[in-house]
Parts: structure tokens; C-alpha cells; sequence
């Protein structure tokens, strides 16, 4: 059972005989004992006081009650723009990052953190010193002129494919016009390769005067030989093409030669002359 202790009650504490619900059962005891002897206070009425354990109890209790957001007490403090934890609860709290998010957070009075968590160490410096060093081997101005000059680099590339493109788009035509002919040639070839075919095959059929099947081996043989005789010709043909075709090559050539030398004569004619 929780102490118990008397006061007497005066104009200044009578304030607090409002909260106290204990049975009169304990001031009418305490009045008769204190009755017996004489005093200056015996006339003023006896009450009792609550332990303070037991007032911290009903002073939290009452804060309990009301608490009607039903939040944690750490989101409570968050809501407030309070400290969330007043001790550390993890290995986290603990760290130089949580620290310094919190003195950020919170100031200086508010996150309790020593600042100099936020200055670098004697170690810290120097590992950053040498990383720069490392990562970073040239200074400002010379990485501004290799970045200079690889865009230079650049903008030339891109200059030249540009004009190549140009180039290029101005031979289009032509080079549409060339596959036309290629295609169209192509084209042709095979017509004549087909021509050439069904025009042995008649020819092999004349030779035997009546009607054979294609796939007889007389009718396989004599056209070989009719093909045999076509290649040759055509051969023939495609080599007296080129022989015509380079003899009009030799015959320009020795034109322009002949041009040439009859120019330099009658340049050095006019310079004796001149002297």
C-alpha cells in the first residue's frame, strides 16, 4: 500500500483538495487523533496527499488519454520538430551521417550533436586529398582545353559527315540511274538466258525430227552439246567485243598523244620565234 502523509490545510493548498478522493473514513480517524491535542491549527480541516509515485502514475496516465493522435512517441516528437529519440537505438543513430541529418534537422540545442561531426577529419582530408589526386590528374584549365578540344574534334566530324552526305546526295540520281540499268540488264540476261534455252531445246527437237521427252538421255546429250556450242559462241562473241573496244581506246590514246606532242611543237615554234 502506497505511504500516505498529512498536511493541514491552508488557503494556499486548498486548490488541490479537489483532486484527492480518498474515504472520509481517513480524515475523520485523523481529525479525532489530532483533536486531543491543542494547537494553532486545530480547527482547520485535515486532508490527505497522494504518493508521488502514484501522482507521476495519473499524471502519465492523464497524458496517455490525451494522446489522441495514437502515434509513436518517436513520430509524436517528429510532429512536434522535437529530437525523435532522446538515446540512441540503433547502431544507426550512432553513425556521423545520422548525426549530422539530425544537427541539420534540429539545430544545435534541438539535436544535442556536438557540430564538429560535421568537419572532416585529420584522415578524412587527407584520403579525399589523394583521391582527388588520383581521379582528378589535371587541373581546371586543362580539362576545360582538352574539353575544348575534343569538341572541336567533334563539331569537325560532324562538319565532314555533313558534307559527305551532301556529296553523296548529289550523286543520287545517278546512282538510281545505275541501278536501274543494272537491274534492267540483269533482267535482260536472263530473258536471253531464257530464249537461248527454249531455242536449244527447239533446236534439239528439230534434230530429231519427232516429238522426245526432255528427260531422255539423247535429248540431255545433245542439248549439252548445243550448250557447249552456244557458250563457245558467245565467248567468241565477248572476245572480239573487247578487242573492238580496245583497239577504239588505243586509237583515242594515240589521238591524244598526238595532239599533245603536235601542241608542244607549236608552243616551241612560237617561243623560237619569240626569241
Amino acid at each position: 500500500m502506497a505511504s500516505i502523509r498529512l498536511f493541514t490545510a491552508s488557503p494556499s493548498n486548498r486548490v488541490f483538495m479537489g483532486y484527492l478522493r480518498f474515504p472520509r473514513f481517513y480524515a475523520s480517524q485523523a481529525t479525532k487523533g489530532t483533536a486531543e491535542e491543542p494547537s494553532a491549527e486545530s480547527d482547520l480541516p485535515v486532508t490527505f496527499v497522494e504518493d508521488e509515485d502514484l501522482q507521476a502514475a495519473r499524471e502519465a496516465r492523464i497524458e496517455q488519454l490525451r494522446n489522441k493522435s495514437r502515434l509513436l512517441p518517436q513520430h509524436r516528437n517528429m510532429l512536434h520538430n522535437q529530437l525523435p529519440y532522446e538515446q540512441s537505438q540503433s547502431w544507426i543513430h550512432e553513425t556521423v551521417k545520422y548525426k549530422r541529418m539530425m544537427l541539420g534537422r534540429y539545430g544545435l540545442e534541438g539535436s544535442k550533436v556536438d557540430p564538429r561531426v560535421c568537419f572532416p577529419t585529420k584522415q578524412e582530408r587527407l584520403e579525399k586529398t589523394e583521391y582527388e589526386r588520383v581521379a582528378y590528374r589535371n587541373t581546371l584549365q586543362e580539362m576545360m582545353a582538352e574539353n575544348k578540344k575534343s569538341k572541336e574534334e567533334k563539331d569537325t566530324r560532324i562538319r565532314a559527315r555533313e558534307d559527305d552526305v551532301a556529296k553523296k546526295m548529289e550523286k543520287l540520281d545517278k546512282w538510281v540511274a545505275d541501278l536501274n540499268a543494272r537491274i534492267a540488264k540483269k533482267e535482260a540476261e536472263a530473258r536471253a538466258a531464257k530464249e537461248r534455252k527454249d531455242r536449244l531445246v527447239e533446236e534439239v527437237r528439230r534434230h530429231f525430227g519427232f516429238r522426245i521427252d526432255p528427260r531422255d538421255e539423247r535429248f540431255q546429250e545433245m542439248l549439252a552439246q548445243k550448250e557447249k556450242a552456244d557458250r563457245k559462241k558467245v565467248k567468241e562473241a565477248k572476245r572480239k567485243e573487247k578487242e573492238v573496244k580496245m583497239m577504239e581506246k588505243l586509237k583515242k590514246r594515240t589521238a591524244d598523244l598526238e595532239d599533245g606532242e603536235g601542241k608542244a611543237s607549236t608552243e616551241d615554234a612560237e617561243e623560237v620565234e619569240k626569241k
